[in-house]
């Protein structure tokens, strides 16, 4: 079951993926899961895992906490924002 956060998560990630031009599949393999993980993520199916979040702040290059705080983690830090598309 996906939740509102979830789901704008995963819009988040699916937007910076196709930004970049990047396949499901490939992202999948810089996060070493596989592409059916990353579908599940963009749908807002699963919550993502402490280091997956991580890693996906470095492959995008988005601070890791602005990512937690789109989850409800942690509050997002004072500064520019990143790109929403």
């Amino acid at each position: 079951m996906s939740d509102a956060k979830l789901e704008k998560f995963g819009k988040f990630i699916e937007r910076y993926r196709c930004q970049a031009r990047m396949a499901q599949g490939q992202l999948g393999k810089l996060l070493d899961v596989r592409s059916s993980y990353i579908t599940s993520l963009e749908n807002g199916e699963i919550w993502p895992e402490d280091h997956i979040v991580d890693q996906l702040a470095l492959v995008f290059g988005i601070p890791h906490e602005y990512l937690n705080a789109m989850l409800g983690q942690r509050p997002a830090p004072d500064g520019p924002r990143p790109n929403l598309i």
